[in-house]
C-alpha cells in the first residue's frame, strides 16, 4: 500500500526508481506524485489468491524457521525520511532482532523459471522492496536482516538476505532526486515502456485537425525505422494468428471428437470442452493507432531491426 499522503516513496514504488518495476515508471510516478494520475499494479484473480494466502504463508514461515512472525494485521504504514512501507510482518530472532518479512506467491513453474532462475535469483524489484523495507525498520531503526518467503506451486522456499550499502546509499540518492522533480513539477517525457501505454492513452487523446510533421527532425530516418518495424511486428502477429486458426481448423477435422489423438516424432495433441460464463463488456474507448508505409517502399532489412532494437 502506498503512502496515501504522498510524502514517501513506498517499498513497491522504489523498484521504478531503478527502472525495474513491471507495473509503473519513474514517470508515471512522478505524474501521480505532480499531477495525481492514477497509477497501480493490475488487480486479477492471482493477486486475490497471494492476499488471501498471506497469513498461511505467514504461519509456515514461522514454523519452518522457528522464529516468532508478527503480523502487520492493520496494514500499518511506517516512514522513515522519503521513503515508507507497509510490511507484510515482522519476523523476529533472539539474535539479531527484529526483520522484515516479506512474501509472495508463484503460482506456475514457468514463472518460477523465467523470473525466479528456477529458485536462483529473486527477481529485482522483489530484492529491492525488501532491502527497502529493511532500511524502514521500525522506531526509526533500520532493521539487519530480512527474509523474503516464497510459495511456489505448494512448496515454500526462502531467501534470506542482509543489508547492501551501496543499494541503501542509491535509494536514498534516487528518493532525494525524486522528490525534487516532485516540488519543482519536473516530470520529464515518457520511458516508452508498453507500462505506459494506459496512462498515456488517458492523458493524449486524439484531437481533430492536429498535424504534426517530424520530418525535418535529426532523428527523422531513425523515427521512421521504429515505426516500419513497428508494422512489421503488427503484421507479423497477424499473419501468425491466421496461420495458427488455419491450421488448427485442418486439424480439428482430422481429429473429429477424439480427445486424444497421437503423431509422428511424439507428438499428442488433446482436446476438452470448457465451459465458459457469459458477461457483458462495459461500454469503452481506446486509442487506435494505423500505419501507412507506401506500397513500393523496401521491407525492413535485418541491419534496420538490430540499428532499432540496439537503440541506434
Amino acid at each position: 500500500m502506498p503512502d496515501p499522503t504522498k510524502q514517501t516513496l513506498s517499498a513497491t514504488q522504489v523498484p521504478a526508481l531503478f527502472g525495474v518495476s513491471p507495473y509503473v515508471t519513474r514517470w508515471m510516478l512522478l505524474r501521480h506524485f505532480i499531477h495525481g494520475d492514477p497509477i497501480g499494479s493490475p488487480e486479477h484473480n492471482r493477486m486475490d489468491w497471494g492476499t488471501k494466502m498471506q497469513p498461511l504463508l505467514l504461519a509456515q514461515a514461522a514454523a519452518d524457521l522457528h522464529l516468532e512472525v508478527r503480523p502487520n494485521a492493520s496494514n500499518t504504514y511506517i516512514r522513515r525520511g522519503l521513503i515508507g512501507c507497509t510490511r507484510d510482518a515482522e519476523i523476529v530472532c533472539p539474535h539479531r532482532g527484529p526483520g522484515a518479512l516479506e512474501t509472495k506467491c508463484v503460482f506456475d513453474y514457468g514463472v518460477w523459471m523465467r523470473e525466479w532462475d528456477g529458485g536462483k535469483t529473486p527477481p529485482k524489484q522483489h530484492e529491492i522492496q525488501l532491502q527497502e523495507q529493511m532500511m524502514v525498520g521500525a522506531g526509526g531503526q533500520p532493521f539487519t536482516w530480512g527474509v523474503l518467503a516464497v510459495w511456489i506451486a505448494g512448496e515454500m522456499r526462502y531467501f534470506e538476505r542482509k543489508p547492501i550499502g551501496e543499494l541503501w546509499d542509491a535509494i536514498e540518492v534516487k528518493a532525494t532526486e525524486f522528490f525534487e522533480d516532485v516540488h519543482a513539477k519536473r516530470e520529464g517525457d515518457p520511458f516508452a515502456e508498453s507500462v505506459e501505454w494506459d496512462l498515456l492513452s488517458k492523458l493524449f487523446v486524439p484531437r481533430a485537425g492536429t498535424k504534426l510533421d517530424f520530418r525535418e527532425r535529426p532523428d527523422a530516418e531513425k523515427l521512421a525505422d521504429d515505426i516500419r518495424l513497428m508494422n512489421w511486428h503488427a503484421e507479423e502477429r497477424k499473419g501468425h494468428e491466421r496461420g495458427e486458426k488455419t491450421l488448427k481448423t485442418k486439424l480439428k477435422a482430422l481429429i473429429g471428437d477424439a480427445e486424444e489423438s497421437t503423431f509422428a516424432d511424439g507428438i499428442t495433441v488433446r482436446q476438452k470442452q470448457i465451459a465458459r460464463k457469459g458477461f457483458t463488456v462495459e461500454p469503452t474507448t481506446y486509442t487506435s493507432i494505423t500505419i501507412h508505409i507506401p506500397e513500393d517502399e523496401a521491407q525492413p532489412t535485418q541491419a534496420v531491426f538490430d540499428n532499432v532494437l540496439a537503440g541506434g
